[in-house]
C-alpha cells in the first residue's frame, strides 16, 4: 500500500512539473504567418523616392513575428552630373533585403500599435538615364553594399480576421556605404510606409 501511495505521489508531482514547463518558442504558441505588399515613401540622395516590395513573417502567440522583407526604389533618383567621368546623366538604383522583427500591442483590438526593426543589407549602383526608371538598366560602375538598421512604429487596423492594414513611420540608418560620390547620409532618412497584411495572426 505504501509503495502504491508513493507511486501516485510521484506521478502527480511529475505531471505538475510538466504542466509548469514554459518555452519562448513552442509549437503550442505558434499561430500562423502572413505576407504583405509594402510601399514606402522615403528619401534617397536628398530626393523623394518611392520604394516597393514585400515582407512576410511567422507569428508567435499572436504578438510577435519574425521574418524577412525586400524593397527597391521604383522612382527616378538622379545622381550628380559629375559623379562619374562619363557623358550623359545617371540615376541611382537602391534596394535592400533583410530580417524583420515586429511586436504587436493588444493585437485583438480593432486598432492597435506595433513596433518593428529591419536589419539587413542594402545595395546601390549607377545606371545611365535613358528614359523612365524601368528603362534605365544599363549599369555603370560597381555595385556597393551597406549595412542597414531601420526601427519603426506603426498603427494597425484589423480589417478582417485575415486582413490587416498597417501604416508606419521608420528611420533607416545606413552604415558602411562605399560608393563613388555617395556616403551613408545619402541612404539614411525617414520613411512612411503602407502595407496590407494577409494571413493568420
Amino acid at each position: 500500500m505504501r509503495l502504491l501511495m508513493l507511486s501516485l505521489v510521484l506521478c502527480v508531482c511529475a505531471t505538475d512539473l510538466r504542466a509548469q514547463e514554459q518555452t519562448l518558442f513552442s509549437l503550442e504558441n505558434q499561430t500562423g504567418g502572413f505576407g504583405a505588399p509594402v510601399v514606402k515613401f522615403t528619401s534617397v540622395n536628398g530626393q523623394t523616392a518611392i520604394m516597393a516590395g514585400g515582407r512576410g513573417g511567422w507569428v508567435f502567440d499572436h504578438s510577435f513575428s519574425i521574418g524577412g522583407g525586400g524593397y527597391g526604389v521604383v522612382s527616378e533618383v538622379d545622381a550628380a552630373s559629375n559623379i562619374l567621368p562619363i557623358e550623359g546623366p545617371l540615376d541611382i538604383e537602391f534596394g535592400c533585403l533583410g530580417l524583420e522583427l515586429e511586436y504587436f500591442f493588444d493585437p485583438a483590438s480593432l486598432t492597435h500599435y506595433t513596433v518593428s526593426a529591419f536589419v539587413g543589407v542594402g545595395a546601390t549602383n549607377f545606371v545611365k538615364d535613358v528614359g523612365s526608371v524601368f528603362e534605365s538598366n544599363q549599369q555603370t560602375g560597381e555595385t556597393a553594399f551597406m549595412f542597414l538598421l531601420e526601427p519603426g512604429v506603426h498603427a494597425e487596423l484589423n480589417l478582417a480576421k485575415t486582413f490587416r492594414l498597417n501604416a508606419g513611420v521608420s528611420y533607416r540608418l545606413a552604415m558602411g556605404t562605399d560608393q563613388v560620390g555617395l556616403d551613408d547620409s545619402n541612404f539614411s532618412g525617414f520613411s512612411a510606409s503602407l502595407e496590407l497584411k494577409i494571413g493568420t495572426f
